[in-house]
């Protein structure tokens, strides 16, 4: 199983702990939030063989202002969620919620103010939520499903709609491979990627993806033997110039175990952010022409 986050609050005492996950043969039937400004709580309930099955509430200890149940139908799953992270106290609570399904979108719920954060995945990979919870939900992270076989694809963020087999840009790590050093071509926009892999003394360097415009900078990210990516922040936006309106990554930043490394391009448009296990990276991939126009990660279970 890959644990995905947390957004919010880090850490905590062990009774503001909080997980749901999805037993065998059960489906998410509904969601349960209670909210005003803010997300005070929420409440989950799994479906088997027509008997509903109540998570304990997560979060609470104070009440909002409004409950709200979202009933999912039974070719309905969650397939990703939007919110964002503001400040109650002084402290990191979620101040709103979305909940996208392969059908349509529940919410926002809450007040959306604060920092924004926007995760997709693949339908059916959702096991479960965890995080942080007292008298608000204070963080929160998902579960998706995952075999040491399989790697998950999340995202994409940006251009949604493919191009042709040519825009079509991924890379992964080989095994044994440690990702060595990361080529960005950046200004107002990103506009390529490049990968440098090493297994023992041995270097190895993708093709360069995107770039069939050039940039104004080049950069390198050069990762220590001990360095692994645990996340990726960055904005989306529409590009400017001479093509202008394009869908297209205007900035990414490369968070590892050890340093935030950037950000490059230009922070501008709508903001993405997705924290994972060290351990768990094994690529990237997305859509590319004249500028990087999505970017998403491959992950497994460390």
């Amino acid at each position: 199983m890959l644990r995905l986050g947390k957004w919010g609050k880090q850490s905590a005492s062990p009774q503001n702990d909080w997980s749901f996950q999805l037993q065998s043969n059960h489906k998410l039937a509904k969601i349960t939030i209670d909210y005003g400004e803010l997300i005070y709580s929420l409440m989950f309930t799994s479906k088997c063989r027509g008997v509903l099955h109540n998570s304990t509430k997560a979060g609470g200890w104070a009440g909002g202002d409004t409950v709200t149940e979202i009933n999912l139908h039974d070719d309905e799953n969650i397939i990703g969620i939007t919110g964002t992270i503001g400040s109650r106290g002084g402290n990191p609570v979620v101040t709103s919620l979305s909940f996208k399904t392969n059908r349509r979108t529940h919410g926002p719920f809450g007040c959306a103010t604060g920092t924004a954060f926007s995760i997709p995945w693949n339908n059916g990979s959702l096991v479960g939520f965890y995080g942080l919870a007292g008298y608000y939900i204070d963080g929160i992270g998902v579960y998706l499903k995952d075999n040491c076989e399989e790697i998950i694809k999340v995202g994409t963020w940006g251009k949604t709609q493919g191009g042709g087999p040519q825009n079509v840009w991924s890379f992964q790590l080989e095994r044994y491979h440690h990702l060595k050093k990361i080529t960005i071509d950046h200004g107002d926009l990103i506009y390529s990627l490049m990968f440098t892999t090493q297994c023992g003394g041995s270097t190895r360097t993708t093709s360069k993806f995107g770039g069939w415009n050039g940039g104004q900078t080049c950069s390198e990210v050069i990762f220590q033997c001990d360095e692994q990516i645990t996340a990726i922040n960055g904005t989306h936006a529409l590009s400017r110039g001479n093509y202008a309106g394009l869908p297209i990554i205007s900035s990414i930043s490369f968070v590892t175990n050890k340093r935030t490394h950037g950000p490059f391009g230009n922070v501008r448009g709508t903001p993405f952010t997705v924290p994972w296990g060290i351990g768990s990276f094994v690529g990237f991939y997305g859509l590319a022409g004249y500028y990087i126009d999505s970017i998403g990660v491959y992950l497994k279970a460390a």
